[in-house]
């Protein structure tokens, strides 16, 4: 077998993160590639400081750079069989590979103490079957130089990116869309998903990348790359609600699992600490984790002014979290702190926050994970997180209105409304892009005829669009510092428990997440389980600064967003000196974002 591989290790200075990178062609010119997969492996460097490594043969190029939490001497990728056979390439977390590890030591010779050579010996013994063993959050591909075939899966809820580009007889992959632009001449925006990110932010950037041409492994799906093409299908299972189960079954068993979901999540030969905005998600999180013995560090967001602020107004966001946060870190006695940022770097926040989330930042909201994963980075090189609560336990207060649950353009017209789109560009956007949801929960099943057919759907939309979104801007922003984010509520024991949780229980007496504030009675305190749902916070301050911002983008890149935005209104607003509202304030946000990405990735606009 011809192949080489090249590796390099870290200094221990520089913080990066996993990525991967890589290309498959079956010409046997793909050792003439390996300066291009480097290119696209440069791009994601930030992904890992640890090691990085380089494999290729005369039909592949592999490529990883590695953020080591475990065997850190030992892991370093692109793994290599003992037979040579298989070569992985691998991103994430299996949070049951002691288990998997020791089931397959009786047919595989360890050689390290890695989840990464438990990913590459379960394929070798178990073929594709292997996923549905995996309990964590991953995204992987594995080489088999016998068959010549590579081999991809992503997890089920997509915690772990991965997108590929197909060019002529040319499969590339990476971890982020970034790190395919060294392998095209000219990027090109994807209109539609550029539209949809304009009008449904909350939903954009999952389903279709923002460059056109490139594609994301869906989650919970597989593809096979071979001389034949590319095939893709779906691997997780679906499993269906059980009306006969009584809810303090569910929340019994909900807390257990939970709660080991959480101490799974801790293991790392490093410190681990967690976003702690005193809701009930993160706070039962340091709640099971204290009564499993640890204490993880906590940081909370709080911007300037935020005393000034009338909560009762926002859209999405109710309250301040630091003092929940403080109440409730004291009483489970967990180390805790403020990430006070300031807003005289705006621009520069705001520049940053497009260069590294590829899909476009669609709220204001991506600053706080910014500046969380930012000042978190500085010790510690993994975070648990509350995300997928609510996605996946119906924490959202609007599924409980029937009018907003009618219809989706009813939830856009209520986080949209007016997206300043250029006239012509499409006519009636909010009702074109309801009905486009309206109709994927259509073709997945669900219907739109009765109240309690038409939750379904919407909440078949919040956890298969809006979760992705949120997952993806978890990974993207914690990463771009060199930071991992752990999600134990998409364990895979605590989704299966959840998938089986009727809609009306988990809304009873008219209260969102209903089985999980049961599962929690006692694990934290009492105020912060019964706490309404309350979004990550946003500097209210930042209205004027924002404006000014936009002005000077229009004075200097206009031209890049005139094809789909309405720039002569939005100068007209910009220079009306009367107070910002919320969706006016979005409008600004998207069109300096979209105007600072195009520039810095050389997108080409219409």
């Amino acid at each position: 077998m011809d192949h080489a591989v090249a590796r390099s290790r870290s200094t221990g200075r520089d913080r990066l993160m996993c990525g991967l990178a890589g290309l498959i062609r079956h010409d046997g010119q793909a050792p003439a590639q390996v300066e291009r997969v480097l290119a696209m492996r440069e791009r994601q460097r930030h992904r890992g400081p640890d090691g990085r490594g380089l494999w290729h043969d005369q039909h592949a190029v592999l490529a990883h750079d590695r953020l080591a939490l475990l065997d850190a001497e030992h892991g370093a990728q692109p793994m290599c069989s003992a037979d040579h056979r298989y070569v992985l390439v691998y991103n994430g977390e299996i949070y049951n590979y002691a288990e998997l590890r020791h089931e397959l030591s009786a047919r595989w010779s360890f050689r390290t103490n890695t989840d990464t050579e438990v990913v590459l010996a379960a394929y070798a013994v178990w073929g594709e079957a292997c996923l549905r063993r995996f309990n964590g959050m991953f995204a992987f591909l594995v080489w088999d130089t016998h068959r010549q075939r590579a081999f991809a899966a992503r997890d089920r809820l997509g915690v772990k990116p991965f997108v590929y580009l197909q060019q002529g007889a040319e499969f590339l992959f990476a971890s982020e869309a970034k790190g395919l632009l060294p392998a095209m001449q000219a990027p090109r925006a994807n209109i539609d998903a550029v539209l949809e990110y304009l009008v449904a932010p909350f939903f954009s950037g999952v389903a279709q990348p923002m460059f056109d041409g490139m594609a994301y492994l869906p989650p919970g799906h597989l593809l096979r790359v071979d001389r034949d093409g590319l095939q893709l299908s779906h691997w997780a299972p679906e499993i269906a609600e059980n009306p006969a189960t009584r809810a303090d079954d569910l929340a019994h068993a909900l807390r257990e699992r939970l709660s080991a979901a959480v101490q799974r999540s801790l293991i790392a030969d490093t410190p681990v600490g967690l976003f702690f905005s005193g809701g009930l998600d993160s706070t039962l999180i340091g709640g099971l984790a204290r009564a499993a013995g640890a204490t993880p560090p906590c940081f909370t967001i709080r911007f300037e002014d935020h005393d000034r602020y009338d909560y009762a107004r926002s859209l999405i966001v109710a309250s301040d979290d630091q003092p929940f946060a403080e109440q409730a870190a004291n009483e489970l006695g967990l180390p805790r702190e403020d990430v006070a940022p300031t807003r005289s770097a705006l621009a520069q926040d705001l520049l940053q926050l497009a260069t590294q989330n590829d899909a476009l930042p669609a709220w204001e909201q991506e600053l706080a994970q910014h500046y969380l994963a930012r000042a978190a980075s500085t010790r510690l090189k993994a975070v648990l997180v509350g995300d997928a609560a609510d996605e996946t336990h119906y924490g959202y207060h609007f599924l409980l209105d029937p009018h907003a649950t009618r219809d989706p353009t009813h939830i856009l017209q209520r986080l949209t409304a007016d997206p300043y789109l250029r006239p012509g560009v499409l006519e009636q956007p909010l009702q074109h892009y309801g009905e486009v949801y309206r109709q994927l929960a259509i073709a997945a099943g669900h219907d739109w005829h009765t109240p309690s057919s038409r939750l379904r759907a919407t909440q078949w939309l919040v956890r298969h669009r809006w979760l992705q979104r949120l997952l993806h801007n978890g990974d993207i922003h914690g990463m771009a510092h060199g930071l991992e984010a752990r999600v134990p509520f998409s364990d895979t024991e605590v989704l299966d428990l959840a998938a089986t949780i009727p809609a009306e229980l988990a809304l009873r007496d008219g209260v969102e997440k209903a089985i999980l504030r049961e599962a929690a009675r006692g694990a934290l305190p009492e105020a912060v389980r019964l706490r309404r749902k309350s979004a990550l916070p946003k500097d209210q301050g930042n209205g004027e600064a924002l404006r000014q911002h936009t002005r000077d983008i229009l004075s200097t890149d206009a031209d890049r967003i005139a094809g789909l935005l309405d720039v002569p209104r939005l100068q007209r607003r910009c220079a009306d000196p009367s107070p910002l509202n919320e969706q006016e304030r979005a409008v600004m946000f998207r069109a300096c974002s979209l105007a600072h990405w195009s520039r810095v990735h050389g997108v080409s606009m219409p």
